[in-house]
């Protein structure tokens, strides 16, 4: 509900840049603990999106990465 009110309606208006929700591909679900590596958002992404969210908001000090 919260992803709705802040990414499809713009209710972010308070904030410097608009906020991304960083989550896992869409995939069936898994059984076991294996699975959670598919199921949970991986470091690389995590890290790759909140660099965007630096680059969005101040792209001399933070360089696009591709």
């Amino acid at each position: 509900m919260l992803q709705k009110v802040l990414e499809e309606q713009g209710g972010y208006y308070h904030l410097d840049t608009a906020p991304k929700t960083i989550a896992a591909q869409e995939h069936r679900t898994a059984y076991g603990s294996d699975g959670d590596y598919f199921s949970k958002s991986s470091i690389e992404d995590m890290v790759e999106g909140a660099y965007e969210l630096m680059h969005d908001n101040d792209p001399d000090n933070y360089p696009s990465l591709y």
